[in-house]
């Protein structure tokens, strides 16, 4: 493949992606099931979202960071930080919050922990 193929399939590849998120950003959310391990299974469009159920017996900050999470996973739009969203080659969405928020996995974890709760991470 020459290099002039190689731009043209990156380039179709890069806006059948942009057109995926596109078409997951204009669909309304709806929740499929709740499932035994505490996580919520919704629909959105062609795609389908895994976010975990905020337990009501955690503490407000951590109840808080989760309640974030859930809202950027569901809206592609974080109330707290510039979220970056991308669809990979393969298709899945993938988004990326800023470190100083609370919905930063990372940072999530790390609050859970100072409150001991131990955050189970799904990929």
């Amino acid at each position: 493949m020459n290099a002039r193929k190689a731009r043209a399939k990156r380039r179709e590849l890069r806006e059948r992606n942009e057109q995926l998120l596109a078409t997951v950003r204009a669909a309304v959310p709806e929740r499929l099931r709740t499932t035994d391990g505490g996580y919520e299974v919704w629909r959105r469009g062609p795609a389908t979202i895994v976010v975990p159920v905020v337990p009501l017996h955690y503490p407000e900050p951590v109840q808080t960071a989760l309640t974030v999470y859930r809202t950027a996973a569901l809206t592609y739009d974080c109330p707290r930080c510039a979220l970056v969203v991308k669809v990979t080659g393969a298709g899945a969405v993938t988004y990326r919050h800023e470190v100083h928020c609370p919905a930063d996995p990372d940072r999530l974890a790390a609050l859970a922990a100072e409150h001991g709760i131990v955050m189970k991470r799904k990929v």
